[in-house]
């Protein structure tokens, strides 16, 4: 299958990658980051992002199961720099805690 075939669901996920919460710091310092809720498929979410689905993306916020990284999110998760799946959907890097961290 080509680049050209591929759906964007597909291309999302061959982008996603585990990356450590210290190589998002800089995304999280400039606002671009967004966190998924762990109930929540992270290759979904970034393709409603990505189709700019603003009715699912308003009920995504709504029910807190995406959100910009906050402080106190950094606090809670970040103490012992864990690994976190992620994949860019610009201007935006979605992450999501990996289920082992």
């Amino acid at each position: 299958m080509s680049e050209e075939e591929l759906t964007l669901k597909q291309k999302l996920n061959l982008e996603t990658a585990q990356i450590s919460w210290r190589e998002l710091e800089l995304f999280f310092a400039k606002g671009n980051l967004l966190c998924v809720a762990q109930n929540r498929d992270l290759i979904t979410v970034a393709e409603q992002i990505a189709d700019n689905n603003q009715a699912e993306i308003e009920a995504l916020i709504l029910a807190k199961d995406i959100e910009f990284v906050s402080s106190e999110w950094v606090k809670k998760h970040c103490a012992k720099n864990p690994t976190l799946w992620a994949v860019v959907v610009a201007p935006y890097v979605v992450c999501q805690l990996a289920r082992d961290s």
